[in-house]
């Protein structure tokens, strides 16, 4: 009796945090990639970080990506609405910000930008929750046509 209800615990424990989640997964994703409006999807990144600990950096997920010369790229970015995370997301060469979905004069968050890339290479796209709160986001990196 007491192995069918370590057995019985364990499948009710899976099931709740299968569904603990809520929206931080495929279903993010899917959403975040139906508003791409004339884009044409390329990629997804999944990012979930924990709350900054105090007097700490807020964390950071570093993605490394080839884009090519020639095309406009679009970086968006949902956020999962259980979390209270505002994401930001970041492009970068190798030392210069060329791209970001915060407007650093303004605080403004933005849910997209686009890049015209210039030199083919690889880049590196930051993605960190404002003020260090903990949250869950999909990035999507798509191309549009010129």
């Amino acid at each position: 009796m007491k192995r069918s209800n370590v057995i019985i615990l364990s499948l009710v424990l899976f099931l709740v945090s299968s569904f603990a989640f809520g929206q931080c997964g495929d279903e993010l994703v899917d959403n975040c990639a139906s508003d791409i409006g004339d884009a044409t999807y390329l990629k997804d990144f999944r990012v979930k970080l924990e709350k900054a600990e105090k007097n700490k950096p807020a964390p950071v997920q570093r993605i490394s990506v080839v884009l090519n010369k020639g095309t406009t790229y679009k970086f968006s970015v949902c956020d999962a609405p259980e979390y209270d995370g505002k994401a930001i997301i970041q492009l970068y060469d190798t030392s210069r910000l060329l791209g970001s979905s915060l407007n650093m004069s303004t605080g403004k968050l933005f849910s997209e930008f686009k890049l015209d890339c210039s030199k083919t290479g690889v880049y590196y796209i930051f993605i960190s929750f404002q003020d260090g709160n903990e949250g869950c986001a999909a990035a999507i990196l798509s191309y549009v046509e010129q």
